[in-house]
């Protein structure tokens, strides 16, 4: 019976191993098929080659002197075929005025405040209007409103007194 029992701990023993051996192939495998697992085991390899493709492939941009002495060289060329240039006369604009300029900087300092404001102003009107579609206790406006110290309820509760429902943690 020794003997069996000692095959079947032989047999077992090489199955773990197996598992563990095709476990460690698998997973160098898809270390060795991600790019990212070479970006990390050599950035500055991979950084230099990007560069070095980068610079063979962008093309090299031309100075000003050889732009215009292409432009030169083109420009006869192109003339007959060109139609002639046509370029409407544009008034020229008066100068602003002083009170011009200082009514535009005071305009442009005013008018975040200004919209901020009408922002705020319509948030609370929208919050208020949506408190009363739903009969929510709206907080009091005026110091005399107020309701006394002994109905304020305890830490957690609402404005109004009322009990608060809280979802249940999740973990």
């Amino acid at each position: 019976m020794s003997d069996v029992d000692d095959i079947r701990k032989q047999m077992a023993a090489i199955r773990h191993d197996m598992h563990f051996d095709v476990s460690n192939v698998v997973s160098d495998v898809e270390e060795a098929m991600n790019w990212r697992s070479v970006l990390r085991g050599h950035p500055y390899l991979t950084v230099g080659a990007a560069l070095a493709v980068g610079y063979f492939i962008v093309p090299k941009r031309r100075r000003r002197g050889e732009r215009a002495a292409a432009a030169v060289r083109v420009q006869p060329l192109l003339e007959p075929s060109m139609p002639p240039a046509y370029a409407p006369a544009r008034p020229e604009k008066p100068p602003k005025s002083l009170t011009r300029k200082a009514t535009g900087w005071a305009l442009g300092l005013l008018w975040p405040l200004v919209s901020q404001s009408v922002q705020a102003y319509a948030a609370a009107w929208l919050e208020g209007q949506i408190k009363q579609h739903l009969n929510l206790p709206t907080p009091p406006t005026e110091p005399g409103d107020a309701r006394s110290s002994s109905t304020a309820g305890k830490p957690g509760d609402p404005y109004g007194g009322d009990a608060v429902y809280r979802m249940p943690k999740r973990g």
